[in-house]
């Protein structure tokens, strides 16, 4: 097999996944986000509550903004970190349907896709991600901003602590269950313990990357994630535990936001003065 040039260049394959991916994502989003009362019909399984569907729809349409930022983009090294965060969320949520197979029903549509998705794309994800890479001549663009070192560290501990933890609540998900400001299943637990494992190895895996460039795509698609999900859960606040919107879950979020947006905005400004 020839070796890609580094040229940065998206690889047909990659874009074309990309392209499948992107749909079936905002569908999942739609369901999940306006329709959570309808999981059970037109989803895999049937979420309750509405909150962690919320919260999931959220997730998904900030994962579409990553593929379609592929199907589109013309330099791989904008989105290549989140394709290694996207293989450990791949990997939970498959081992988490194999964990709890007793809850889904193999003769419903929505979860034969689940499946599917699910069983493919933990070998398939990486494996673009290990081809693409190697377009990637690792040099910054002709405005990049390089990220400060201690921040770069910063973020590469917080990645560790949020794996550690995700991956104990995985493991034993009556952590996540008895901790958790709203209810969840066993099974919940640990989808909930594969949306913290796509944090924590993205925070892993940007964390080696010096290039704002290769930050940008995936900043964007977190807020997107995090803004949503913030604005749906207000209006099932009665399901939160005490009924109170303003908990330690929306707080962090709250601060998570104001954290990256706050980034962006800095190291956007600094682009844009080397640029002129």
């Amino acid at each position: 097999m020839n070796i890609p040039m580094r040229d940065n260049r998206i690889l047909p394959i990659t874009r074309i996944v990309a392209i499948l991916i992107v749909p079936v994502l905002v569908l999942a989003f739609i369901i999940l986000y306006f329709f959570p009362h309808l999981s059970g019909v037109h989803f895999s399984w049937e979420i309750k509550p509405s909150l962690m569907a919320v919260y999931m729809g959220s997730g998904y349409l900030g994962g579409s903004f990553l593929f379609l930022q592929t199907a589109i983009g013309k330099q791989w090294h904008r989105v290549a970190g989140g394709y290694l965060a996207v293989t450990a969320f791949t990997t939970f949520m498959m081992i988490a349907t194999i964990l709890h197979w007793e809850r889904f029903d193999i003769g419903h549509f929505p979860f034969q896709m689940w499946l599917f998705l699910y069983a493919v794309t933990p070998f398939l994800v990486p494996y673009l991600w290990w081809m693409n890479k190697k377009t990637d001549p690792q040099t910054p663009e002709s405005d990049d901003v390089i990220i400060p070192g201690a921040f770069l560290l910063g973020v590469r501990l917080l990645g560790v602590s949020i794996l550690l933890l995700s991956t104990a609540g995985f493991i034993f998900p009556n952590i996540f269950i008895q901790i958790w400001p709203w209810s969840l299943t066993p099974l919940l637990a640990r989808i909930l313990a594969g949306w913290g494992g796509l944090l924590g190895v993205g925070n892993l895996a940007i964390s080696f990357e010096k290039r704002w460039s290769a930050w940008r795509v995936l900043v964007v698609s977190i807020a997107i994630w995090h803004i949503l999900y913030l604005i749906g859960s207000f209006f099932y606040r009665s399901e939160f535990t005490g009924g109170s919107w303003f908990n330690w879950h929306t707080v962090s979020v709250i601060g998570i936001l104001v954290v990256i947006m706050g980034m962006y905005f800095w190291l956007e400004q600094k682009r844009k003065k080397k640029s002129a």
